[in-house]
């Protein structure tokens, strides 16, 4: 038992230490109850809960969707329906044990089947140089017969330049009714060029591959019920050169849709792994060129649209703001054949004729693709001879404008049409040809002459023609 003086002792100490505590939070600060007491929440009367409604997803009057307005042929060949109708079109070719060969076709003219064509499962045969896909053909149907649905590999329709669905198939693939499909880790395109330096021609084959490869997209493989290519698969999917070219300046694309290195088939050997393949739609076959010697009135084209957004993505490629001032016009500059006599001083002329103009002379063949494609979009006006630069009609800003000079009574129309089907204002005259050339061929060699007034009239036209555009304001006149 404790003694008094112990107890008193015990009392102090305990009294002395709860002084202690008290003086340091003191010194912490203000002793209010936030500091120290637990923080319960008021308690308030209940309120009366409603119950949360989602509200509904309204979509906008259907006059808010954008709606084609160009005619249906217009359509079929320069917007989405294009896409739809192959996808629509699709064969399978081979019996339901080895189902791994499809082709998917496209009428477009009444001259030819246009086709594309996807292998599911191959194995690369070094000793034949070709890709074996697991395949027993079978017999088309009494309904495919009366619709004239095409044979495999026979109808594979083959193109200029020995290029083409037919021209691939003979050269790359084999149907061995004795492989077997085997699980694929990579895709292969599988590509014959036509050449690898006219801008011209090879957008048309990067086109086509674009709009392969977004069939084949929006297409089921009916015996997964997935689409036959995702856009995951970029990054195992691999270019295939079947042709003997060099590079060429325009080379980079091709990687738009395929992320491992470009192959050429000779570098293949046998330890390939299996591979699906594809063989797209041919450049020859695309649609834009049906648009050649003919005016059209098609003035949308969602195909070519898209195409542009994923090249100048590619490339990094920003579109700056408009100039406030002056029009900025390039005159592409020719080197060897369709010159312009006296380019220099003509164009030196509708710079002191033409008010508000800004006028360089550029020759694309001295850059790189991707500066031209800054120069082209900081560009209001292109002007040149025909040729391959005024490809790049395709790439100008919304609401931009072209100038094509034609040599003699050469009638083509490609880039007009282009124009138009891009929402550009197209201007065109007709030049003298000078040179010793003749026959058929004469307009690819000679120079071609105009008079000084003759060209100032056509800049001044096209330069006037933008003088409203954008946050540009001049009068017309």
């Amino acid at each position: 038992m404790l003694s008094v003086r112990s107890r008193r002792f015990r009392v102090l100490t305990l009294a002395i230490v709860a002084l202690l505590i008290l003086a340091i939070l003191y010194q912490r600060g203000p002793l209010s109850s936030s500091t120290w007491l637990p923080t319960w929440q008021s308690v308030q009367s209940p309120k009366t809960h409603k119950p949360q409604t989602l509200r509904p997803s309204l979509d906008l009057p259907s006059e808010y969707t954008p709606k084609p307005s160009d005619s249906q042929w217009c359509q079929e060949r320069f917007g989405v329906k294009f896409l739809e109708n192959a996808r629509a079109s699709s064969v399978s070719y081979c019996t339901p044990t080895s189902p791994s060969f499809s082709c998917f076709w496209s009428t477009t003219t009444e001259e030819r089947h246009d086709a594309m064509c996807h292998g599911r499962g191959a194995t690369y045969d070094a000793g034949e140089s070709k890709f074996r896909l697991g395949c027993r053909l079978r017999d088309l149907s009494p309904e495919e017969l009366e619709k004239d649905t095409p044979r495999v590999p026979d109808n594979l329709t083959q193109y200029w330049y020995d290029t083409g669905p037919g021209q691939v198939f003979n050269k790359a693939v084999l149907l061995d009714a004795n492989s077997r499909i085997q699980g694929s880790r990579t895709t292969s395109i599988l590509v014959k060029r036509e050449g690898p330096g006219n801008l011209w021609h090879v957008l048309m084959e990067l086109l086509s591959l674009s709009w392969t490869l977004d069939v084949l997209q929006i297409s089921a493989d009916p015996t997964s019920q997935q689409p036959y290519l995702s856009p995951a698969a970029a990054p195992s999917t691999q270019v295939i050169f079947l042709d003997e070219y060099e590079d060429g300046p325009f080379v980079d694309m091709w990687r738009l849709f395929a992320k491992m290195p470009i192959r050429r088939i000779h570098e293949l050997n046998g330890s390939e792994p299996a591979t699906d393949i594809i063989i797209p739609f041919s450049g020859g076959s695309n649609t834009l060129w049906q648009g050649d010697w003919v005016k059209l009135d098609c003035r949308e084209s969602a195909l070519v649209k898209a195409f542009v957004s994923r090249v100048l993505h590619l490339y990094d490629v920003p579109t700056p703001p408009r100039s406030k001032a002056d029009v900025v016009a390039k005159f592409i500059r020719r080197t060897n054949t369709r010159k312009l006599i006296n380019e220099t001083e003509l164009i030196a002329s509708a710079k002191r004729a033409v008010p508000h103009l800004n006028i360089e002379i550029v020759d694309f063949a001295e850059f790189s693709f991707a500066e031209q494609l800054k120069i082209v979009r900081e560009t209001d006006l292109l002007i040149g001879v025909h040729g391959a630069g005024l490809t790049h009609t395709m790439f100008l800003p919304p609401g931009s404008a072209v100038v094509e000079i034609l040599p003699g009574d050469f009638a083509h129309m490609g880039f007009r049409n282009l124009a138009q089907l891009l929402g550009h204002r197209y201007h065109r005259t007709h030049a003298k040809m000078h040179g010793d050339a003749s026959g058929d061929s004469q307009w690819q060699f000679d120079a071609v002459e105009m008079e000084e007034d003759q060209f100032v009239r056509l800049i001044d036209g096209a330069v006037r023609s933008l003088y409203n555009n954008g946050i540009r304001t001049y009068d017309a006149v």
